[in-house]
């Protein structure tokens, strides 16, 4: 990659704030300066704040537009290509964010003890790491193997219910798991 000189980052930021009606296409730029077309553009977004490119940028997605693309209507004259790579990067963007490990924090609060009593059941091997955080699979495991380390009593009768329902084994509860009978039939 070739360092820019002074006289052509100033011929292409001069280029940037002419007139788009007097500006020459960025191709004859580039042939002038022995340069790509893409490297002039690179050049630019780092020199020049985003008003001021001198292309044009595609509207951000809002929720409007995605509904009437899948209407059947195109309001900005987007292709079907397009939308279907942004429903996919929002799909994925919220895959991420529901496969996100527990925090210690939250590890804490369900189970009724300290951050560092969390900690040292980390380091005790009773719960795994996940990603920086701790592993779902782990928490509910621990749940129903080691009980005993749950101060099960002290916890309100909300939070007792939301444990048994991740796993935790109390006979005296009076909560029923969550079926799916009665919604395929």
């Amino acid at each position: 990659m070739r360092n820019w000189t002074t006289s052509e980052s100033r011929l292409v930021v001069a280029w940037a704030k002419e007139p788009e009606d007097v500006r020459r296409p960025i191709e004859a730029l580039a042939h002038e300066l022995e340069r790509t077309p893409e490297a002039i553009k690179e050049f630019l977004r780092r020199r020049l704040p985003r008003d001021q490119w001198p292309w044009q940028r595609k509207p951000r997605w809002n929720r409007h537009e995605r509904d009437a693309i899948e209407r059947g209507q195109n309001p900005n004259g987007r292709t079907h290509a397009a939308f279907r790579k942004h429903k996919q990067r929002v799909e994925k963007r919220a895959e991420e964010i529901e496969h996100q490990p527990l925090t210690v924090s939250q590890v804490a609060h369900d189970i009724g003890r300290s951050r560092t009593t969390v900690q040292r059941l980390l380091k005790s091997g009773y719960l795994r790491r996940f990603k920086g955080g701790i592993a779902e699979s782990s928490f509910e495991a621990f749940l129903r193997e080691h009980p005993n380390l749950v101060p099960y009593t002290k916890l309100p009768p909300a939070q007792r219910e939301w444990l048994v329902l991740n796993g935790f084994p109390d006979p005296s509860a009076s909560v029923k798991v969550p079926s799916v009978r009665g919604l395929l039939e």
